[in-house]
């Protein structure tokens, strides 16, 4: 199954608003996914296809390969999110 992993410092407050927001896109793109919400030290513990978070956040790591990450300017606007996700080359290969 696709794997989703949402990221910031604690794991906690930001990372569960975003994730709630994908995993309302992906219903409404119809898709399914397994999303989690995680520290950004633990996130390469999780095996994903996609990981999102703040660019404040992603900028900073190293890329890990073979995965995309999508970094957020804006962590609350869901249509940003939208926007971000549609442009996403792994998020397309998923809508087809």
């Amino acid at each position: 199954m696709r794997k989703i992993i949402v990221v910031c410092n604690s794991g906690l407050g930001t990372s569960i608003m975003i994730r709630m927001n994908v995993e309302a896109l992906l219903k409404e793109f119809g898709l399914k996914a397994w999303v989690e919400h995680t520290d950004v030290t633990s996130m390469e513990a999780h095996d994903a296809d996609l990981i999102i978070g703040s660019s404040y956040i992603l900028d900073s790591l190293d890329s890990i390969s073979g995965i995309e990450m999508i970094g957020l300017e804006d962590l609350i606007d869901r249509q940003y999110l939208k926007k971000m996700l549609t442009e996403s080359t792994t998020f397309q290969l998923w809508v087809g």
